[in-house]
């Protein structure tokens, strides 16, 4: 009597195989979907935080942290994130920063090259570091990233008659919730705290983005000029757009285009329209939009498609615009 040996035959095998690669295929995107929304809560729980952190400071101090040279006799500035530390459990850090020489001295360096997870959105990729404009060799990478920034307000060329993208009360290039003249108090946002942007996203700097795809990887040669959390560079210093595309600006594109303009080839410092700024936008890895943390401390999600001139109206703190976001 001969046995016949039980397994599957080539063909049963080959359907099985078949059969798993479909159930994966179909649970993959489901997965990530869900990796996204953990992610995207993390974020707004980051900004959370920082707001947090910024209405403590408020009332022990009177004011809000800024990007306000420490000694008006020098050329060093602390950027308002520094002032956040202790308040993200980073106080070692805060208290052995040296806030009388800048960022990237090397006293500094030890400390600035530090990560700090509150300061960073899960879903952007590895950006590496950033660097300093004066180091030797030119803009070695020295320190570590933060995707979130303020804005100091919304270039002023948005409210032209030629460009008129934004109210002309909006276009003002220091009506934004972060200063580097002035120690704001929650007094001076005459638009209403709940209506004006303290910090939005900006994310994957140093490295360009456009359109969710990488441009340039950060060198010297090219590269966004911010994102390291200890630089004032790093602030979006004003609301500018872009075209469609992200490549030139300004434009009617300002969340989720581009995450800033190549310094080195607009011209750096003598022809760019930030000048010695950093060349920051709205940007984030998030489907659909971006994480935005108001001054009132509440976290909202802003819609890619927001218009730039409803977009200007949350930059301004005191244009006496009418909002409807």
């Amino acid at each position: 009597m001969i046995r016949r040996r039980s397994g599957f035959t080539l063909i049963e095998l080959l359907v099985v195989i078949a059969i798993i690669a479909v159930l994966i295929g179909l649970l993959l995107p489901a997965v990530q979907k869900v990796r996204e929304a953990a992610n995207r809560m993390s974020c707004q729980n980051n900004l959370k935080q920082i707001g947090l952190a910024i209405h403590s400071i408020h009332d022990a101090t009177g004011g809000i942290p800024a990007n306000i040279r420490p000694n008006l006799n020098s050329t060093v500035r602390v950027r308002w994130l520094t002032f956040i530390l202790p308040f993200v459990e980073q106080d070692n850090i805060f208290k052995a920063y040296n806030q009388t020489v800048n960022w990237s001295d090397p006293l500094n360096i030890p400390y600035t090259s530090v990560k700090v997870k509150t300061f960073l959105c899960p879903s952007t990729p590895e950006a590496g570091l950033d660097g300093a404009p004066d180091t030797s060799p030119a803009w070695t990478q020295i320190v570590a990233n933060s995707d979130y920034a303020g804005f100091y307000g919304v270039h002023p060329s948005l409210g032209t008659p030629g460009l008129g993208l934004v109210d002309t009360q909006s276009a003002n290039a220091s009506n934004g919730a972060i200063s580097k003249t002035q120690k704001l108090r929650f007094a001076d946002f005459l638009d209403g705290l709940s209506n004006t942007i303290q910090a939005t996203e900006s994310a994957g700097r140093p490295n360009i983005y456009r359109k969710g795809k990488v441009f340039a990887t950060a060198s010297a040669t090219s590269r966004v000029n911010g994102g390291g959390w200890c630089r004032p560079a790093s602030e979006i210093p004003y609301l500018y757009g872009s075209d469609a595309n992200g490549a030139t600006g300004p434009g009617a594109s300002a969340i989720n285009v581009t995450n800033g303009l190549d310094y080195i080839a607009a011209g750096g410092p003598s022809s760019t329209p930030f000048g010695t700024d950093g060349t920051s936008q709205v940007y984030s890895f998030h489907t659909g939009g971006t994480n935005t943390l108001m001054a009132d401390g509440s976290v909202r999600f802003l819609p890619a498609t927001t218009d730039i001139r409803a977009l200007a109206r949350l930059v301004s703190r005191n244009g006496g615009e009418v909002s409807q976001e």
